[in-house]
C-alpha cells in the first residue's frame, strides 16, 4: 500500500472527462499544468527523505532495499470513474483524491508509514517479525507519517490556491466547449 496525499474538487473529473474527449491535447497541459502545480510539496518532500538508509538492515539488494527512494514520489492527476461494484451502490467516482502524491515502493512506503497502525510488527512469523522497527525509525526520524504528510501541511494552502487557478480555468474552457456544442 503507497502512502498519498489528495486534494479532491467536485466537478473536476467531470470537466477533465470532458475536456479529454473534446481535445486530448488540452487535457495533457492542464495535467502538466496541475504536476507543476505541486513541485514545492513534492520537491519537499523529496528533500525530507534520507539519502542513504535509515536503519542498517534496510543495505541490501531485496525488494525492501532503500534505493535512492526519493524517485519514487509521484504526481498523478486521476479521473477514474467508480467500479461496477460501487456503481450498484450509487457512486459516480471513487472516494480518491483527483490530485495525488504517492509515495511508491515497499521501503520508501514502510519507512514512511512504520508503526501507525495497531498491529507492530505485521508479521505473525515470529523470525520475519521486527517489533522494533517502527521504534528504530521514530528515534531517528519522526513519527509515522515520516515525509508524505509531515511536509503536505506547510505547502497545502500555496498548492490549493495555485490547483484553484488551474481548476477555474479547465471550468470556463469546459463551459465554453459545452457553449459551442
Amino acid at each position: 500500500m503507497a502512502a498519498s496525499v489528495g486534494i479532491d474538487y467536485s466537478g473536476l473529473k467531470d470537466a477533465l472527462r470532458e475536456i479529454g474527449k473534446v481535445d486530448p491535447a488540452l487535457r495533457r497541459q492542464i495535467t502538466k499544468d496541475i504536476k507543476s502545480a505541486m513541485d514545492p510539496l513534492v520537491s519537499a518532500i523529496k528533500d525530507s527523505i534520507p539519502s542513504s538508509p535509515p536503519l542498517t538492515n534496510q543495505k541490501h539488494n531485496g525488494r525492501t532495499a532503500w534505493k535512492n527512494e526519493s524517485k519514487n514520489v509521484v504526481v498523478k492527476v486521476d479521473t477514474r470513474k467508480a467500479r461496477k461494484r460501487n456503481v450498484s451502490l450509487g457512486a459516480q467516482y471513487e472516494s480518491i483524491g483527483t490530485v495525488k502524491i504517492t509515495a511508491k515502493g515497499a521501503a520508501l512506503s514502510m519507512t514512511d508509514m512504520a508503526g501507525r497502525g495497531p498491529n507492530q510488527t505485521r508479521n505473525k512469523n515470529p523470525l520475519r517479525a521486527r517489533p522494533n522497527f517502527a521504534n528504530d525509525l521514530t528515534s531517528k526520524l519522526r513519527s509515522p507519517s515520516r515525509f508524505m504528510w509531515a511536509r503536505s501541511d506547510d505547502y497545502l494552502d500555496e498548492i490549493t490556491h495555485r490547483v484553484d487557478l488551474i481548476v477555474q480555468e479547465v471550468m470556463n474552457e469546459t463551459n465554453k466547449r459545452i457553449v459551442k456544442r
